[in-house]
């Protein structure tokens, strides 16, 4: 497993997207370039091991190293992002598997798990294992939206 910085790639602008088999991602601020570190979570993080299930992407908002304040009072933000067709069980164990192995890199940010799905009907997985674990860890809810799917910062 690499670590997040070797799998890092820094964009700066008002939109930053992804696209995965038709599945879409934006992460937008209307009035300021933001400064993205981009993870690639499966294709590099885990790239060639085998057994590990992850998620797509990790957004990652340093406070420091933005050029305006556009997080106002907040602190660094990170999004787990998995991009999904219907597995939605699946997609939370990937996301479990991606936070639980990586999050202590990143221990000073509010983290956030995200689930982007061509579903259009998204049902409650409050039952799932692989959901209440990733409760745990982030002490928040995943997220289940639809693509695409607009995050405004």
């Amino acid at each position: 497993m690499r670590l997040i910085s070797d799998c890092s790639n820094i964009e700066t602008s008002s939109q930053i997207y992804r696209e995965e088999e038709g599945k879409k991602i934006f992460l937008e601020h209307h009035e300021f370039e933001m400064v993205c570190n981009v993870v690639g979570v499966d294709s590099c993080i885990f790239r060639n091991i085998t057994g590990e299930r992850s998620c797509d992407y990790l957004f990652i908002f340093d406070k420091d190293k933005q050029q305006y304040n556009f997080l106002n009072n907040r602190g660094s933000v990170a999004y787990y992002v998995e991009l999904k067709g219907i597995d939605l069980v699946g997609a939370c164990e990937q996301l479990h598997n991606s936070i639980d192995k990586t999050m202590t890199q990143i221990d000073s940010f509010d983290i956030y798990a995200l689930v982007v799905s061509t579903r259009k009907f998204i049902p409650k997985y409050d039952n799932n294992e692989f959901y209440r674990a990733v409760k745990r860890l982030i002490r928040k809810n995943i997220q289940f939206e639809i693509t695409p799917h607009t995050i405004n910062l």
